[in-house]
């Protein structure tokens, strides 16, 4: 008896020693993941800021700091309440949050269901730990706000058929998420529903629609007509440009050959001049001459018309026998006496 108790006296206080040693070896040793962070406290005040990797801390001296989520989500059954609670563990890669939908009233008083969906990223852990509380629901909430306050000041057709209108909503809620030491990454607005108002945007936008297609097509042809208008005024344009030039090249071309004829006949006058032997001195009019050749050529010509006939008369009887184109078909001669003279 008195061994076996010589051996628990022993082995019971290894025991404890050991079950101590394991967990003062448990609080005193952290392990952090990559992008993993903990905020430490010493005697409840901010000491240091553990990042990624093996760290030793004087137990119930060091205690990471704690902090809790809890926000509301849509699922298929409803809204549901998720929450985490005692968590010392700050994440700094992109958290997202799909809210609930958030029924707004637009300008021009409809109402509509929008659900949207926010990423953030946590870029100063101490800011956030020690400047809110609750971050998901905070964001939620301001959220919520900015929906409402955008939502505001845009018109139903609008927010349907121009969404990206709502995007505002990232620059509005980074404004104020700075200060909490978080970084809005994005702000999208998945879906909107107009409840009762779906079926009459519907007909609206079909009518939009066709009034575009009227549009576009009205635009095409008078696309289509400015571009045949075009094409016929270059070519009447052109045409008349050739023409033109047409009519440049004849004129030139007729005044080149009279030219030429002109040069021509001084040419002829010069060698007829040569040929009878005309000099300086020579009282020969060499111009009478020409132009009874001239003559000559042209009474040949008309002698040689149809149902033409001519008559040579002689030039001391000219004027007697013009007489019978003036009507005059007799003429009396005067009396003349003869004076005889012995």
């Amino acid at each position: 008896m008195a061994l076996v108790s010589t051996i628990v006296g022993i082995v019971v206080p290894v025991i404890i020693a050991l079950i101590i040693l394991i967990i003062l070896l448990k609080k005193s040793l952290l392990i952090l993941k990559e992008r993993e962070i903990i905020i430490l406290e010493r005697f409840g005040q901010y000491h240091n800021i553990l990042h990624a990797g093996v760290h030793w801390v004087i137990p119930w001296v060091d205690k990471p700091k704690t902090f809790y989520y809890s926000y509301y989500v849509d699922t298929p059954n409803g809204k549901e309440l998720r929450e985490s609670l005692n968590m010392t563990r700050i994440s700094t890669q992109n958290e997202v949050l799909d809210l609930p939908k958030q029924t707004v009233i637009t300008r021009d008083c409809a109402s509509v269901d929008l659900d949207a969906v926010l990423s953030y990223k946590i870029t100063n852990p101490k800011q956030m730990i020690y400047s809110c509380v609750n971050l998901p629901n905070i964001l939620s909430k301001l959220l919520q706000a900015q929906l409402r306050n955008l939502a505001g000041t845009l018109e139903i057709d609008q927010i349907i058929e121009e969404s990206h209108l709502l995007n505002a909503l990232t620059g509005l809620m980074a404004s104020e998420a700075n200060k909490w030491g978080v970084e809005i990454v994005f702000v999208k607005v998945q879906r909107v529903e107009a409840r009762r108002l779906a079926e009459v945007l519907a007909k609206k936008k079909n009518a939009d629609l066709k009034n575009k297609e009227i549009i576009i097509t009205a635009k095409a042809h008078k696309q289509t007509k400015v571009i045949e208008s075009e094409g016929l005024r270059d070519s009447m344009i052109k045409k008349a440009e050739g023409e033109a030039q047409e009519i440049v090249s004849r004129a030139k071309g007729a005044a080149q050959a009279k030219l030429n004829s002109a040069q021509a006949e001084v040419k002829t006058i010069k060698e007829i001049a040569r040929a009878v032997g005309l000099n300086k001195d020579s009282k020969v009019d060499v111009s009478k001459y020409i132009i009874t050749i001239k003559y000559l050529n042209a009474l040949k010509q008309i002698l040689g018309l149809s149902q033409t006939s001519a008559n040579l008369i002689a030039e001391e009887t000219v004027d007697l026998q013009s007489l019978p184109m003036f009507g005059v078909s007799s003429v009396a001669l005067p009396n003349l006496s003869v004076k005889k003279t012995n």
